[in-house]
């Protein structure tokens, strides 16, 4: 389940300069229907450190975002924090491989 939504998240990711706010959703996006998310990287060049480095960030917020994922004090719930750390290291895998930057991937496995 959480592979199937890390494809619809990352289906749409690669839309530059398209920003989908999410702020302020009292649960996950993936939670309430939504299948994903944009990050814009219009403004960055992928292929530089500093760029990749950039993106990975954006790239890592998001997938916490899209997956619900806090703390297990927060959640109170050894399996609800589980499915939300793997969906985020899924989410950002794809995310990550669907981009061709080499930096970035680099980066990524490192």
């Amino acid at each position: 389940m959480g592979n199937q939504r890390a494809r619809k998240f990352v289906s749409i990711i690669l839309a530059a300069g398209l920003v989908t706010p999410i702020a302020g959703l009292a649960a996950a996006p993936s939670e309430i229907g939504i299948d994903y998310m944009s990050v814009s990287y219009s403004d960055l060049n992928i292929n530089s450190q500093r760029g990749a480095k950039t993106l990975y960030g954006r790239l890592q917020k998001a997938s916490e975002e899209f997956c619900g994922v806090e703390s297990y004090t927060v959640v109170r719930s050894l399996k609800a924090h589980a499915d939300a750390k793997t969906c985020y290291e899924e989410t950002l895998s794809s995310a990550v491989d669907k981009i061709d930057s080499r930096t970035l991937k680099e980066m990524h496995d490192s």
